[in-house]
Parts: C-alpha cells; structure tokens; sequence
C-alpha cells in the first residue's frame, strides 16, 4: 500500500480523536488536517441532546 491510501479520512479521524482522547480543538485540527471551525463543529454536532427546550 501507498501512504495515500493508508491516508484516513480527516473527519472520521477527528471524530475519533474527539471521542477518545482529551486533545484540544486546536490539536485535533492540526493531526487530522481540518480548520478549527470544522473540529469544533464536529464536537458541537457530537454532543447529546438533552431533552430541555430554552
């Protein structure tokens, strides 16, 4: 296999590291190759809703 094919996807893996790491936004973006705006809306889209209407 080549490196390109190896390559994961950026947002599957900022999901993951999101899920399973304590990495800032900041650092997330910088591994995975995403801007801070998209991990952050990842993080935002992750959470669980909980039920309570503002």
């Amino acid at each position: 296999m080549t490196a390109i094919s190896q390559r994961r996807d950026p947002l599957t893996y900022a999901n993951i590291l999101l899920k399973e790491t304590t990495f800032s936004a900041k650092e997330i973006a910088e591994l995975s190759g995403l801007n801070i705006y998209e991990v952050t809306a990842l993080k935002l889209k992750s959470r669980k809703s909980s039920g309570t209407k503002h």
